[in-house]
């Protein structure tokens, strides 16, 4: 029989409260996809939680569940390197042993039964390569699921295959060269974690869900801090610079051209005091002007695939080993 190896990826931030029933829970789900699939596969299951150095007791945690189950490969970050590196940690450790990885927040807003129908939908149909899960109602007030709403359009704009769907944040079932060809993505490019994804899922399926409330603990990110991570990823976009830059040009010509065209017919037309050539003198340099800027958008679009390459920075951290008393 075929043996399907599957593997849940997170990472976690002060997550102590929530860990022990994301475990359960994940464990739960895996059991469902076995049962249901235990004619066809033999299935083994796995699981990879990177601590991104807590303040709270999440690590103290983690090493109880590594200690409970050695299917748990536990990771803590010598320091806070924030939430894409360490989800970054978390894929790649499950891409060397599995053949689908299911990535989700450890905080419960990404339920983990959903995975039964992801895997089911990857399974039924081998051409799909991933099964990406869309929030068709995020948590938070009404101000703040319009400001994500206008983030995943904008971020959608920004990247040069525009297919960031609205509503993913990450949260799906991925075949594992999907999540290689997403980690090379986010080394080589300043694209974030979700868009590398979106960008390697030539052809995925989609489901949808509510996301709930969070019952424990809080986001890593303040309100602060989400505007700096949103405004840093939509200008570190692949297509951000060049299509702002042919924007601005293109703008500039078509004003240029549109002042150049009033001035040149206003003087023919004799309505115009201006001395001889004066017009046409202006209309050259407002003409001018115009081309420069169309030239200033296209070379940027020229050297934008040049702009990143390799400037991850690195980050330490150490494998949690089994205690045995």
């Amino acid at each position: 029989m075929q043996i399907l190896r599957i593997s849940y990826a997170t990472s976690a931030y002060n997550e102590g409260q929530n860990l022990d029933e994301f475990y359960s829970r994940c464990k739960k789900s895996f059991e469902e996809i076995k049962a249901e699939w235990k004619d066809s596969f033999e299935l083994t299951f796995t699981m990879v939680i990177v601590d991104n150095c807590s303040t709270d007791n999440t690590l103290g945690v983690l090493q109880n569940l590594v200690n409970a189950d050695s299917r748990i490969t536990g990771i803590t970050n010598a320091s806070n390197y924030g939430a894409e590196p360490s989800f970054a940690i978390a894929l790649d450790e499950a891409a060397k042993d599995s053949d689908l990885i299911i990535f989700l927040c450890s905080d419960l807003q990404d339920p983990p039964e959903l995975a039964v129908k992801m895997v089911r939908d990857l399974l039924l149909n081998e051409k799909y390569d991933a099964c990406l899960s869309l929030k068709q109602k995020s948590s938070g007030g009404p101000l703040l699921r319009v400001s994500r709403h206008s983030y995943y359009k904008i971020l959608g704009y920004s990247s040069r295959l525009q297919i960031v769907p609205d509503g993913f944040h990450g949260f799906g079932c991925f075949r594992t060269n999907v999540i290689r060809e997403s980690l090379t993505y986010w080394n080589e490019t300043g694209l974030n974690m979700r868009t590398c994804m979106s960008n390697a899922s030539q052809t995925p399926t989609y489901i949808f869900y509510e996301q709930p409330d969070r019952l424990h603990g809080k986001s890593s990110y303040s309100i602060l801090g989400y505007i700096q991570f949103a405004t840093r990823t939509l200008l570190a976009s692949d297509a951000a610079g060049s299509r702002l830059a042919l924007s601005i040009g293109s703008t500039g010509l078509m004003v240029a051209l549109g002042v150049a065209m009033f001035l040149l017919i206003n003087y023919l037309s004799g309505n115009s005091k201006y001395q001889g050539g004066v017009p046409t003198v202006m209309a050259l340099v407002i003409g001018s002007f115009g081309v420069q800027m169309l030239m200033f958008g296209v070379v940027s679009r020229q050297i934008e695939a040049l702009r990143f390459h390799n400037f991850r920075p690195k980050v330490r951290n150490r494998r949690l080993k089994m205690n045995v008393e």
